[in-house]
């Protein structure tokens, strides 16, 4: 892979971040970054466990969608 189209895949990465939401993007970083699990995060945010999961899923599916386009 050249230079050129990893500096695009982390382009697209970083947009893909910026149009997230703020608490997923919040919740996705802290457990896919700082590896906190998803009781830590609840207690961090102010949220149950249970809302913590449905963030983070909004942010994954969030994340997919924007970086490898819509399904086939």
């Amino acid at each position: 892979m050249t230079h050129d189209r990893h500096a695009a895949e982390r382009q697209r990465y970083r947009a893909a971040l910026a149009g997230l939401p703020s608490i997923p993007r919040i919740v996705f970083l802290l457990h896919s970054l700082d590896r906190l699990n998803y009781e830590q995060i609840a207690f961090r945010i102010g949220e149950d466990v249970g809302a913590v999961e449905r963030h983070f899923a909004t942010a994954l599916k969030h994340l997919v969608r924007e970086i490898d386009g819509p399904p086939q």
